[in-house]
């Protein structure tokens, strides 16, 4: 069961998928294999760049429902197959020639349990309760994406 909590407006997320950590790592690193399986059911990805070295940068486009969204960010840190760290950020209106919004940092931890990974992620500060919740959701279901994608492709 997934497990999240909100502390000092920082999302703590700790999952367990069945697949090495090397094959999540990669789910992560892979521009292929993230675009299936990152963000929640229901959003399209239109657009996805990863270049997952340090100083290296990401962006995603996307829509759903309430319509377009651009992120972008850049990887601090990645420790193949156990560590990435990189900033987030969304730009106005789903266009990338604004301005970035409030940026946070994601830290993912992969420990290998045997067979199956544990990945502990920890997402922050948000800028509120709202800016949480909706990343909060928006995690839980790109993880269900990526058990599904995992057990796919294992």
């Amino acid at each position: 069961m997934p497990d999240a909590r909100l502390d000092n407006n920082t999302l703590h997320i700790s999952r367990i998928f069945d697949a090495p950590r090397e094959r999540v790592f990669d789910a992560w690193v892979n521009r292929d294999q993230f675009v299936r399986w990152m963000c929640p059911p229901g959003v399209e990805i239109t657009l996805c760049e990863v270049d997952a070295r340090r100083g290296g940068a990401w962006r995603i486009d996307g829509r759903n429902e309430r319509g377009v969204f651009a992120s972008s960010g850049v990887y601090l840190e990645v420790v193949r197959p156990e560590r990435l760290v990189f900033t987030w950020a969304h730009h106005a209106d789903g266009d990338y020639t604004h301005a970035r919004g409030h940026e946070t940092t994601v830290r993912v931890e992969l420990r290998a349990l045997g067979d199956r990974t544990e990945l502990i992620l920890v997402h922050g500060s948000f800028s509120d309760a709202d800016d949480f919740a909706c990343h909060n959701e928006g995690w839980a279901g790109s993880f269900d994406k990526l058990v599904a994608f995992l057990g796919r492709t294992a």
